[in-house]
């Protein structure tokens, strides 16, 4: 299976909107989004997609880099799995 930038990006997008959160994509570093795109093959590897949980984790794991583009300390909260 080949997955592309793109197809990363909408997979986040689709679960910020499903917990109707907004991300401003174009404030990252070329460095932080090949992180997030690191992070995101890193979570498909542990993570089943049912219910976001691979984007949830890649959201989650960059949530200091995230905060800076708009995501606050309770949305993260909304985006973990307890």
């Amino acid at each position: 299976m080949q997955i592309t930038a793109a197809d990363v990006l909408y997979s986040l997008k689709e679960a910020l909107d499903e917990f109707s959160l907004t991300l401003d994509f174009s404030k990252l570093s070329k460095e932080e989004m090949e992180k997030i795109l690191s992070d995101y093959a890193d979570a498909m590897q542990n993570y089943h997609q049912d219910d976001f949980h691979r984007e949830r984790a890649t959201l989650m794991a960059n949530e200091p880099v995230l905060k800076k583009c708009g995501l606050k300390g309770e949305d993260f909260v909304m985006l973990d799995f307890a």
